[in-house]
């Protein structure tokens, strides 16, 4: 087997595949292909603090303004309707920040401060909340002036999310495997380390690090083993798939900046395939073919050619990344999830939805320390929701063991590559990392206590009937937005007149058929005939009383089948 290390096996195991535990695998396990699908920047709080079972917002919960002023007071978990927000920095220095805000105080007390005057800062330019803002803040402030890192959504804006848990396995107890920003949290979900090499084709040059960098372009820049190229050596087929379109990540962790260009084949912060050595080395056919467009997905389910493992990572448009919209990060990640619903693969596959850092957003679980060095504390990093869905997950578990996204990594070397591990020295290229993730089996929390280090496969039941589909509407209209004669772009909510105009994005496209009707509704109710439209994605909303409206919208299709509503946008009247 190529060298490789494995785990301790038991004599039980010498016939068969087994756990890190050393409990055998099912020999007759029915998952033949496992799908990652990565949205970004939600905590688990913040998307599931308030599900019926979940290790949710604690009792009492208040975040001061200024850890270091309390008596200036705090901000309570608060219900939020709005479709985008704002959220956070989330860089290494804000996880800290968040978690302790001045090193002498209880913690997860920096969470509001960190959002106002964050590690990283408002926007590109630094513009002070009572300054107007320049073009790349708009769509941020209002966000920061709510607090809204301690905003939370329920069913009410994210309900195929909740269905997913209900139905199948929501894991409450998820770490991102780094104390980082996205580029660090998708170098270590296909690398399970971070570094930054002086020389990018030697690997005794890398040193580890919680800001990665590289040059524009397919430049190598990650010399060390990875993922990819262990499955390479095991026979295990795999795919990177890559939304085409615009990232929006920061390499300074500021919470918003000019998008940068994201496409398959070329290296980005949420495309780092191109940048390993081992995947340049195979030439540019392998790279085109493992690094293929979104819509290759949909292709590969229809012909039956979708691999082992499958990676999908959106645009920013469909990611969740704040100001992304949740509604259509939730759209998008349901239609992946219907296709294979609808697909032969629905009873030999396994899909997991997680978000690759908690953005800012609160949450108030203390994530253990992993690969303390020089550095300081790599991992892991704040809590983020996870998701199974499989025709074989314990319908409506709660898994509340420990678990980072390099259990993804463990669950793919024992389903398919008879438990061999990413161990650098064994495959022949020895690196400095602190440790070899997938071989963990416990993690030390501040303080001294320990905590064994859980495993997917239990959240699986083989020996159940599997679960049948449950194939949800994709049909919400994204995108929502009002304009009510505000003179401050960045301000699009502070109303001058009663009129408002309510506009959304259209839900017909290649792959959805039509016509749909719209309905808007302000503050859950219809507000007039006229915004029930089937031609247009905009209505006028006439003589709306003074005070705070939500407004949200619902399509109907064809069959009069209704859509679940969206999130909503903020009107406030004078």
């Amino acid at each position: 087997m190529h060298g490789f290390r494995f785990a301790a096996l038991s004599t039980a195991c010498l016939a068969a595949p087994c756990l890190a535990s050393g409990k055998p695998i099912p020999s007759k396990q029915p998952i033949t292909h496992v799908i990652m699908i990565m949205e970004e920047n939600r905590s688990f709080d913040h998307y599931f603090g308030t599900y019926p079972g979940a290790n949710g917002y604690p009792q009492g919960t208040c975040v001061p303004l200024n850890p270091a002023q309390p008596d200036l007071g705090c901000v309570a978990p608060f219900h939020d309707p709005h479709d985008v927000s704002a959220g956070g920095p989330h860089g290494n220095g804000a996880a800290i920040a968040d978690i302790d805000g001045t090193g002498a105080t209880p913690p997860f007390d920096g969470f509001v401060y960190q959002q106002t005057i964050g590690a990283g800062s408002l926007c590109s330019d630094r513009v002070p909340p009572d300054v107007t803002p320049s073009k790349s803040c708009k769509g941020v402030f209002p966000g920061i002036l709510r607090h809204d890192v301690m905003g939370y959504h329920n069913a009410s804006e994210i309900p195929n999310y909740w269905a997913y848990a209900q139905h199948f396995v929501l894991q409450d107890n998820l770490f991102e495997g780094v104390r980082g920003a996205s580029p660090a949290s998708h170098l270590d979900l296909s690398s399970e380390w971070v570094a930054t090499c002086t020389n990018p084709t030697q690997v005794s040059t890398c040193t580890t690090t919680l800001n990665p960098k590289y040059v524009d372009g397919t430049n190598v820049v990650y010399p060390w083993v990875n993922l990819f190229q262990l499955m390479d050596l095991n026979g295990v087929s795999w795919k990177w798939y890559l939304g085409t379109g615009q990232e929006p990540d920061c390499d300074d962790d500021e919470m918003t900046c000019e998008p940068a260009l994201q496409a398959n084949g070329i290296l980005s912060y949420w495309n780092p395939a191109p940048g390993f050595a081992w995947v340049e080395a195979q030439g540019a056919s392998y790279l085109a073919s493992h690094n293929p467009q979104m819509d290759q997905f949909l292709v590969d389910i229809k012909n039956g050619t979708l691999p082992q493992v499958s990676w999908i990572v959106p645009p920013f448009d469909y990611s969740d990344h704040p100001i992304s919209g949740v509604t259509a990060g939730q759209d998008f990640v349901t239609s992946l999830v219907n296709a294979v619903m609808q697909s032969p693969y629905w009873q030999n596959t396994a899909i997991f939805i997680s978000w690759d850092d908690w953005g800012g957003f609160y949450d108030h679980v203390l994530p253990p320390t992993i690969d303390m060095n020089s550095k300081g504390v790599q991992g892991y990093g704040l809590r983020v929701p996870g998701l199974l869905v499989s025709a074989w997950a314990k319908p409506g578990y709660i898994d509340n063991s420990l678990l980072s996204f390099n259990a993804y990594a463990v669950l793919f070397e024992n389903l398919f590559m008879d438990g061999a591990r990413l161990d650098p020295t064994a495959m022949g290229e020895p690196d400095s990392r602190p440790t070899i993730r997938d071989e963990l089996t416990t993690a030390t929390y501040p303080g001294g206590a320990t905590a064994p280090i859980g495993l997917l496969i239990n959240e699986f039941d083989f020996k159940q009937t599997p679960l049948p589909t449950l194939v949800l509407n994709t049909h919400v209209p994204p995108g929502i937005q009002i304009k009510c004669g505000t003179t401050n772009a960045a301000y699009p909510e502070d109303c001058t007149t009663n009129k408002v105009t309510v506009s959304w994005d259209s839900v017909s496209g290649t792959y959805v058929p039509g016509p749909f009707t719209y309905h808007v509704l302000r503050d859950g109710v219809a507000p007039s005939k006229t915004c029930v439209t089937a031609t247009k994605t905009t209505c006028i909303d006439k003589n709306v009383p003074a005070g705070t409206h939500y407004y949200t919208v619902y399509s109907v299709d064809p069959n009069n089948v209704s859509s679940p509503t969206s999130a909503a946008a903020e009107a406030d009247v004078p």
